[in-house]
């Protein structure tokens, strides 16, 4: 897969990592799964049919019941998003077709933290006076030097 990463509400996707977090936090979620939100976010908005989601994940020369085993994997990535499949707000099953990743996605912006990485205005400030040798429970102090330059 591509380095890429993807935002959906509180989760974020990363193709690289092979991992689906929410929040930061690593959501647990096998490999087929994992693999099969995967191929859904990349055709999102698309119906995505049950035999292009059978290609995708098992080789020809695998023997497995496709059906239940698509069934399972869309089970397991429902409960990791904690989706309804009455009121999807992620994956949306077209009645004897597929499947429609639904929800807004968005590529997270380079060299902006996460959405669970915050400080205020107030912590930054006192950082920014630590950082510069300034007391910052005194904003009036002088500058610390160090001893050789004293």
């Amino acid at each position: 897969m591509s380095d890429r990463k993807v935002c959906f509400e509180d989760f974020e996707l990363d193709f690289a990592r092979f991992q689906l977090c929410h929040r930061g936090t690593p959501v647990p979620l096998e490999g087929l799964p994992l693999q099969l939100l995967m191929f859904l976010v990349e055709s999102k908005g698309q119906l995505v049919t049950r035999e292009q989601i059978s290609s995708a994940l098992w080789t020809k020369d695998v023997f497995v019941d496709v059906d239940q085993g698509i069934n399972t994997a869309i089970r397991k990535v429902r409960r990791a998003l904690s989706d309804d499949v009455d009121q999807p707000r992620f994956l949306q099953t077209v009645v004897g077709r597929g499947y429609r990743f639904v929800a807004p996605i968005a590529e997270p912006q380079a060299g902006v933290s996460s959405p669970n990485f915050a400080v205020s205005p107030e912590d930054l400030g006192r950082a920014i006076m630590a950082a510069a040798g300034l007391d910052p429970n005194n904003p009036t102090s002088t500058p610390k030097l160090p001893d050789d330059e004293s």
